[in-house]
């Protein structure tokens, strides 16, 4: 089939086909039925974001055969706000697959929404697949798992139960300690919201802080968003042997904690002026584009650098060492899509 029988459009225009392109992205995940996409993605699905839900319709049978779904979301660092274009929900008809389908709906995605936002950022294994449209791995968290079992406690919830004073105070402890802190998403009244849907994601409450805990099929028995004053080693006390912590920071542990460092996501790198003004923020250096290549000024030399050694740079493991220190980056389970 030629993809001239199929027509793009976003769920807004659409909203009679939302379950439809639910289903579709759950069969192709292999979704169990105790669990929902609608729900563990609450920031995707949300009716408020219908408009950056991508499909492709047969139009003749009203069928979703593709889907792409986008967040823009504000990341902060260092008091300025960088707009990056979250994508997931990437799901194709299985019988249609291998066509070319995927393709067109992602270039006609890029072609729409790269002038509004300085990255795009998904998360899949799926590596190599990416490249072809400048998607690199990149940024860095480690992940904490220790033999022994909690001798601190905390006290097991869900966001949704608390009320309104409780909720405004892990709000501010999220923005004083993860959004001064670390290049991470801001958070308005419509994103909590959309965390209070997220039903599959436990609240631990403890003296030091919080931490959220599972999510859906994708984050069973991590605890992949935690604020806290307790160092690693301490806060392992209180999560105990049941989980896996992720974290941005390199931290010295005790001989049990086992220690992985992992990179974050694909990230791709846009090239209007306003993406590589806020690149230039990020790297600490003045970012050109420089035919496919980025060329970075800095102490007076000029490095003509790929978008992956780019990345590398921001990040903190490049070998150029232009950034001396890596932008430390954080992104809570809640607020992946």
């Amino acid at each position: 089939m030629s993809e001239k029988y199929y027509e793009f459009a976003s769920l807004s225009a659409f909203p009679e086909l939302e379950n439809q392109a639910n289903l579709l992205i759950e069969e192709v995940f292999a979704y169990s039925k105790k669990h929902s996409f609608k729900t563990d993605f609450a920031p995707l699905t949300s009716q408020r974001n219908l408009s950056q839900r991508f499909v492709l319709i047969d139009s003749s049978r009203m069928e979703v055969v593709a889907h792409i779904g986008t967040r823009m979301r504000d990341f902060i660092w260092n008091t300025e706000t960088i707009p990056v274009c979250m994508i997931g929900g990437v799901a194709v008809k299985k019988e249609l697959q291998g066509r070319g389908i995927f393709k067109s709906l992602m270039e006609r995605i890029i072609a729409t929404l790269e002038s509004q936002c300085a990255f795009f950022l998904l998360w899949t294994d799926k590596h190599e697949m990416y490249e072809k449209w400048g998607f690199y791995l990149a940024g860095k968290q480690w992940c904490y798992r220790t033999n022994t079992p909690a001798t601190l406690g905390s006290q097991k919830t869900l966001y949704s139960k608390l009320n309104q004073e409780e909720q405004k105070t892990i709000q501010s402890l999220y923005k004083k300690e993860i959004n001064a802190r670390y290049f991470s998403p801001l958070r308005d009244e419509n994103d909590w919201q959309d965390i209070a849907d997220i039903t599959s994601s436990d609240l631990y409450l403890f003296d030091n802080g919080y931490y959220f805990k599972n999510k859906g099929m994708d984050l069973q028995d991590v605890v992949h968003e935690c604020v806290t004053t307790l160092s690693i080693n301490d806060l392992l006390k209180v999560i105990g042997d049941k989980s896996q912590l992720w974290h941005p920071l390199n931290q010295p542990v005790d001989d049990h904690v086992q220690q992985d460092l992992q990179l974050v996501g694909l990230w791709r790198l846009n090239k209007h002026p306003m993406a590589l003004k806020k690149i230039s923020m990020l790297l600490g250096a003045k970012v050109e584009t420089q035919d496919w290549d980025f060329c970075v000024k800095h102490d007076g030399r000029n490095y003509s650098l790929k978008a992956h050694e780019l990345l590398e740079e921001i990040f903190g493991y490049g070998n150029f060492n232009i950034r001396k220190d890596s932008v430390p980056l954080y992104i809570s389970g809640l607020d992946s899509i």
